[in-house]
């Protein structure tokens, strides 16, 4: 007598994977970031982050990643703002930083390291309210 019955298991059938969306135009994203220059100059504060940000997450859809870890970089010095630009720019440098140890740079690979590390410290020292 045995406790233990096993069950036929009928394999799982495969769900079709959702269709990705049609991927935006490089060149539309990227005159879309560009539109936001004249108003990110005006832009004073929050404002301006937000603009930085908008830009910023064009660029890195466009795969224009160093002009979007400029227009990060600039949101975060401009409004110290946790959330989208930190986690974008860490994003964007791990990806940085992968590229350039793949290709055998060390230098760039260590660049981007400290970068992230950086901006690790900041984002403690923003919680920590210093």
């Amino acid at each position: 007598m045995s406790f233990f019955h096993r069950k036929n298991k009928e394999p799982k059938a495969e769900t079709p994977a959702p269709a990705a969306e049609p991927a935006a135009d490089q060149d539309e994203l990227v005159r879309q970031a560009n539109e936001l220059l004249p108003q990110i100059e005006s832009a004073e504060g929050d404002e301006k982050c937000d603009l930085l940000q908008r830009r910023g997450e064009a660029l890195m859809s466009a795969g224009e990643d160093d002009a979007a870890i400029e227009a990060f970089e600039a949101c975060v010095k401009a409004g110290r703002r946790m959330g989208v630009p930190y986690r974008s720019l860490t994003t964007l440098y791990n990806r940085k930083r992968r590229m350039a140890a793949e290709q055998g740079d060390e230098e760039g690979a260590k660049l981007y390291l400290d970068k992230l590390q950086s901006l690790m410290q900041s984002s403690k020292d923003m919680l920590r309210g210093k």
